[in-house]
């Protein structure tokens, strides 16, 4: 069995189910956190196919691009190109570039790579915020803006109101973005714990993973680029 000198895990009080307790972040890789977790979400609301088929890739591209780092995370360490395929911000020039497949399908690898009970905890937290939860649009909204770093005022509250009106207006697109923002959740969370404590909590918490965890989404939930992610979390 593989080690993972990032993380350690525990048995949780759900069965089947393990409490992440993440390692040190070595300084170069967690300075990464931030822009990892920014996407240039669109600050202009538009109801067209080409504008909601634009917000799932940035929806997928992100949270691939988050799992990847996860995986740097929980390795400690990557190769060059993992780290500048990191360093691309998902927006809507860049989800014109050609190439854009190729890393899609890189991100994708490491994504897939990493042990069930990491995609797990993301995919359920993304199922926690599908259900019923009449804050999830703000919560989302809120969370995704804050780590995209708005250049200012005005387009922190475009892209918060953008965001918003996509949850409600369009529903089929609500499993992208749980993912998104569950992945950019987890790298936070990673990272916070990390800078905190070492593996464990001297005040006996409960890792970075909730407890108990929410219920996986079903497939029809999540959009069908999200299939492998849950295949790979319920093994």
């Amino acid at each position: 069995m593989q080690q993972w000198p990032g993380y350690q895990s525990k048995p949780s009080c759900d069965p089947g189910q393990n409490l992440v307790f993440p390692a040190p972040v070595p300084a170069d890789l967690g300075a990464l956190g931030e822009k990892v977790r920014a996407a240039d979400w669109p600050v202009r609301l538009a109801f067209r196919t080409s504008r909601t088929a634009l917000l799932d890739t940035l929806c997928r591209w992100q949270t691939l691009r988050a799992l990847a780092y996860v995986h740097v995370l929980a390795a400690r360490t990557a190769d060059a190109r993992l780290l500048n395929d990191l360093r691309v911000i998902p927006g809507q020039e860049t989800a014109g570039d050609p190439a854009l497949p190729e890393l899609l399908a890189r991100l994708e690898r490491y994504a897939l790579a990493l042990p069930p009970d990491l995609l797990d905890a993301v995919v359920s937290e993304g199922g926690g915020l599908l259900a019923d939860n009449r804050f999830a649009a703000s919560v989302l909204a809120a969370g995704l803006t804050t780590d995209s770093r708005p250049a200012d005022t005005d387009q922190a509250v475009s892209r918060a109101v953008v965001l918003t009106s996509y949850w409600y207006e369009t529903p089929a697109q609500r499993g992208a973005l749980a993912l998104a923002w569950s992945a950019n959740l987890f790298v936070r969370s990673w990272l916070w714990w990390a800078a905190h404590f070492t593996y464990g909590d001297p005040a006996g918490g409960i890792g970075i993973t909730t407890d108990p965890r929410p219920a996986r989404p079903s497939p029809s939930a999540l959009p069908v680029w999200a299939a492998p992610l849950l295949d790979r979390a319920t093994r």
